[in-house]
């Protein structure tokens, strides 16, 4: 997959389908996405736009395609986050939990995870 390449929000409401399915022809992605569900052709379109992405691929079975995903769920969230970080927060991951952190986003839990990890990180290193 393309690395300059992200999905727009009704692709990227195709691919959240798809990664919860794990493969689908275009009636059961249809089925299992949302209300207000989209036009078959609508997706059909977006479906044949994911392929020429590199996001997903088909196998043809019969009269119809059963489409997966080339990529998963946990990389292209990775992907949107360094990029995410890239744009907003000078490249810095540190700047980015420095803004959760402010903000008041992470719970105490969390934030003790995340303590526990950078001691792990660290000592992984020494």
């Amino acid at each position: 997959m393309n690395s300059a390449k992200t999905l727009t929000k009704a692709e990227e409401q195709v691919m959240q389908v798809l990664w919860k399915l794990q493969k689908g022809f275009l009636k059961e992605i249809i089925d299992s996405t949302p209300e207000p569900k989209p036009h078959s052709n609508t997706t059909a379109t977006i479906l044949k736009i994911l392929v020429e992405k590199g996001f997903v691929k088909y196998t043809v079975h019969g009269r119809n395609n059963l489409y997966e995903p080339l990529i998963s769920q946990a990389e292209y969230g990775k992907k949107s986050v360094n990029q995410l970080i890239k744009g907003y927060f000078d490249g810095s991951h540190a700047r980015l939990v420095s803004q959760f952190i402010n903000d008041q986003k992470l719970s105490e839990a969390e934030l003790e995870q995340l303590l526990q990890q950078i001691q792990s990180a660290k000592n992984k290193k020494s």
